[in-house]
C-alpha cells in the first residue's frame, strides 16, 4: 500500500527539484546578462570620457555621445558606479568656467575610482588599488 505511493512522491520531487534548478539558472543567467550590459556601458562611458576630455572643442557629437553614455548607467549601473561618475561630473561643472586649468591629478584620481568601482562591480576579484589604476589613466 505505501508502496503505491512511492512513484507519485519520485515524481513530485523531480518537479520541484527542476524547478528550483530552472529557477536557479535563469537568476545566474540574468546575472550573468546584466554583467556583460554593464561591461559594455561602463567601457563606452569611459570612451566618451576620454573623446570629450580630449577634444579641445566640445563637439556637439562628441558630447551627446558622453550624456547618452551617462544616461546608460543610469539605467543599469550599480548604485556605487553612479556615485562615482556623479562626484566626476559634478567636479567637472564646478570646474567648468576655468577648464583649462582644471586639476588633472584629481580628473585622474576619479577616474581611477570610477574605474576601480566598475572593475568591483564586474569581476570577482580586483585587487588593484588607485594608484595602480590611476598610473594609468591617459589624462595629461
Amino acid at each position: 500500500m505505501i508502496f503505491d505511493w512511492v512513484p507519485i512522491l519520485v515524481a513530485a520531487m523531480s518537479v520541484v527539484g527542476a524547478a528550483a534548478t530552472y529557477a536557479y539558472q535563469r537568476k545566474v543567467d540574468r546575472r550573468s546578462a546584466l554583467i556583460e550590459l554593464r561591461r559594455t556601458a561602463y567601457r563606452n562611458y569611459l570612451n566618451a570620457f576620454m573623446a570629450m576630455s580630449d577634444s579641445p572643442e566640445r563637439i556637439e557629437d562628441i558630447r551627446r555621445n558622453y550624456y547618452q553614455s551617462e544616461i546608460d548607467l543610469l539605467v543599469i549601473g550599480s548604485d556605487e558606479v553612479i556615485q562615482q561618475v556623479g562626484m566626476l561630473s559634478q567636479f567637472y561643472a564646478s570646474t567648468n568656467h576655468d577648464r583649462f586649468n582644471r586639476d588633472s591629478a584629481e580628473v585622474r584620481r576619479l577616474v581611477a575610482e570610477i574605474c576601480k568601482t566598475m572593475r568591483a562591480d564586474c569581476f570577482e576579484k580586483t585587487s588593484l588599488s588607485t594608484d595602480e589604476i590611476k598610473a594609468l589613466v591617459p589624462i595629461a
